[in-house]
């Protein structure tokens, strides 16, 4: 019995192999991008959990009305957006993303190149996947 319970603790623990959530997180990544390149903070709105914490690879910190207002105000202007190495890994109702990316943004309008990593943190606050943090990390140039 002992067994079967270690067994069924370490399956809740694992990753799910769930491919229909993990499409679900992977479309939502997609929106996401699309709405930081075209300013669209109604859809990020959507997609952002309202505790969100999103984490910059200069180490600032925004709350998810904190960061819509840079993005409003034209402060943060992501020109592209080159994503590859993307892993979802599910666990029950959360998901993490990871992933190397390319930012091209103009911040308070300087152009910058952003050469990073991310994690993402999804989970359903409200029955529904959003975007719960955010924290990016910037590779050191050789």
């Amino acid at each position: 019995m002992k067994t079967i319970l270690l067994i069924v603790a370490l399956l809740a623990l694992s990753p799910a192999q769930g491919g229909g959530t993990e499409q679900a997180i992977l479309k939502l990544e997609g929106e996401w991008v699309e709405a930081l390149l075209k300013a669209d903070t109604a859809a990020l709105e959507r997609l952002y959990a309202d505790d969100l914490s999103y984490t910059h690879s200069n180490g600032a910190v925004d709350t998810k009305a904190s960061y819509l207002t840079l993005i409003r105000e034209k402060k943060t202007v992501y020109e592209s957006i080159d994503r590859d190495e993307i892993k979802v890994s599910v666990y029950g109702d959360a998901a993490v993303v990871t992933c190397h990316v390319v930012f091209k943004v103009k911040l308070s309008g300087q152009p910058s190149v952003i050469n990073g990593r991310f994690i993402h943190v999804y989970a359903k606050p409200r029955g529904r996947w959003q975007m719960v943090a955010h924290q990016s990390t910037r590779l050191v140039q050789p």
